[in-house]
């Protein structure tokens, strides 16, 4: 076969760029751009176990199609979703395809897009009218989506956003469709992402959010939607402490650690924690589209996929959001 570049991954930090087989596949893509997320970072650290080893990591995917098996998508820009299921089991049947107990996820537990090129089955690829690098970001927007399609806010709710990464700042902006309320972001107050952040909601410094909180919400007993996308395993702990009772707690965050969390705090508050990741891409192209969501700004930096180790020694800097790599 073929062989092709592409990032390794053998271990915590151990990144290589080598030759390997070219994929074979439904339909083949040569590779853009792919964007380095939380979960990559988690994988990179070793705080999220590696499911094989070596991987080819990245999710966040935009490319060409070179080969496929139907007319018209050859020479397309495509992004692809990125869990491959059985579609046969008891959860593909009901829809929830993303829960397949036998799936698969490009990236996480089979290799990514951290390659010069890309195999993968027909029914992921989606055609997009749209530079290579906001594509890239039609999967992170899907899983902020996905957020409230889990859990829809009602028209008027004020939200806590914990965090200013690449989930945080697409939130932030995206909840402005619900004719929000308060939209507060909150990071540490030398946070160096403070002026981006502060672009798309009110930004409060961590170190005030208490006083704010008190002050601001009614009764001072907290927000009605908390959105934990601090990429820590504090911020759970920070979410419940802020989310009013009755209110909602949704949980971005792939970290890989144990938190802490006060049950006894969730259960007497009465709060709705609820989990979501993989969402509509038809959505997220959408909003990308009209211009509801803005993306190339979040990005900080762009490295050569030669320069995969110091792109993500990069990602891991405070200063950084969204770091991408060019195969």
């Amino acid at each position: 076969m073929i062989p092709m570049k592409a990032a390794l991954l053998y271990g915590p930090k151990d990144i290589r760029v080598e030759e390997v087989p070219e994929p074979s596949g439904e339909v083949l893509i040569e590779v853009e751009e792919v964007g380095i997320c939380g979960t990559d970072k988690s994988l990179y650290r070793g705080t999220y176990r590696l499911k094989k080893r070596p991987l080819i990591p990245g999710h966040e995917i935009s490319g060409k199609v070179v080969s496929a098996p139907v007319e018209g998508l050859i020479g397309k820009r495509v992004t692809t979703e990125i869990n491959i299921s059985c579609g046969k089991c008891w959860y593909c049947r009901r829809g929830m395809e993303t829960h397949c107990p036998y799936r698969k996820a490009i990236g996480i537990s089979t290799d990514g897009g951290m390659a010069e090129l890309l195999s993968v089955p027909l029914k992921l690829v989606h055609p997009v009218d749209l530079p290579p690098e906001e594509a890239s970001f039609v999967e992170p927007l899907a899983a902020v989506i996905e957020t409230f399609v889990m859990a829809p806010p009602e028209e008027g709710s004020n939200f806590l956003i914990l965090g200013a990464g690449t989930i945080a700042l697409l939130t932030a902006q995206y909840v402005r469709t619900f004719k929000p309320g308060d939209v507060v972001i909150t990071a540490r107050g030398d946070s160096p992402k403070r002026e981006m952040a502060s672009r798309y909601a009110r930004f409060v410094p961590l170190e005030e959010l208490d006083s704010y909180k008190r002050k601001e919400t009614p009764e001072g007993a907290g927000f009605d939607y908390v959105i934990e996308a601090t990429g820590s395993p504090e911020g759970a702990k920070l979410a419940l402490e802020h989310v009013r009772p009755r209110g909602v707690v949704a949980a971005k965050s792939t970290h890989g650690e144990i938190v802490g969390l006060d049950y006894t705090s969730l259960v007497v508050k009465e709060v709705s924690l609820v989990g979501s990741r993989c969402g509509p891409f038809d959505k997220a192209i959408e909003a990308i589209s009209s211009g509801v969501v803005e993306v190339t700004s979040l990005i900080t930096s762009k490295f050569s996929l030669d320069e995969v180790k110091e792109a993500f020694e990069t990602s891991l800097k405070r200063d950084q959001v969204k770091v991408h790599i060019i195969p």
